[in-house]
């Protein structure tokens, strides 16, 4: 059986997974980028639905990326995702917001898997992330964020964040507590990409194909929010 191959990113902006071309093609959209270059996008807005084959990391010219392997019948798609925001530290929200997912998910199970970006009715920031549903259900990540609230500590899975003022009094997280951070999530994706590794036809173990290396960059929205505390996004609307 020939399978057909797509090769998805993540636009920022909106949160949906897109695929991308240099040329126009049935079912993609024009797009101008802040520079006036033309390309072609293909939105799927629904997310894509199908066998969760594996999860990895990958490098790539813009960086490392956590690769979702989903096949549908014919269809084979690669999720990518940015893992390190322009500071290098795990970013924050699409990266993290999978991250937690992993432990909860298994080689062979029926997903749909979308990214959002919006703020809600009477809300000062936005909520942006990864939704996963499973037979029909949205799935709720066990792993929790720790978090300071009123100024006590809400103990959760990952490490939280301490701020202090910069010398323009600015609050910024201290180096000690983002490191922190870091280390576990990066632990975490360390051990569920080993366990949720590609294997191929033969049961073997090993890396899943490398995508092309003429996929498109992608532009990350300025002055996304930084969450202070853990959202709750038991009421997204997906």
């Amino acid at each position: 059986m020939a399978f057909n191959k797509n090769y998805l990113q993540i636009d920022f902006t909106s949160g949906n997974f897109y695929a991308h071309s240099p040329e126009p093609k049935e079912g993609f959209e024009k797009n101008v980028s802040t520079k006036g270059n033309t390309t072609y996008r293909k939105y799927y807005k629904d997310g894509v639905t199908g066998t969760l084959e594996a999860v990895s990391i990958r490098e790539s010219k813009i960086g490392n990326q956590i690769s979702v392997n989903i096949k549908d019948g014919e269809e084979i798609y690669y999720l990518s995702i940015g893992l390190a925001d322009q500071k290098g530290n795990v970013d924050n929200n699409y990266a993290e917001s999978l991250i937690k997912f992993l432990p909860d998910l298994n080689r062979g199970q029926i997903i749909t898997i979308r990214g959002y970006n919006f703020t809600p009715d009477g809300e000062k920031y936005s909520r942006i992330g990864i939704s996963i549903k499973s037979g029909g259900e949205k799935l709720k990540a066990t792993m929790t964020n720790s978090y300071y609230k009123d100024g006590n500590l809400v103990n959760g899975d990952i490490p939280a964040l301490t701020f202090k003022k910069d010398a323009l009094g600015k609050n910024r997280p201290t180096a000690v507590s983002q490191e922190a951070k870091n280390d576990y999530l990066l632990e975490v994706l360390k051990a569920q990409t080993e366990r949720l590794a590609w294997v191929n036809s033969n049961g073997e173990t090993q890396k899943e194909p490398t995508p092309p290396s003429n996929t498109a960059t992608p532009v990350k929205a300025n002055g996304a929010p930084q969450p202070v505390e853990e959202g709750n996004n038991d009421d997204l609307p997906f």
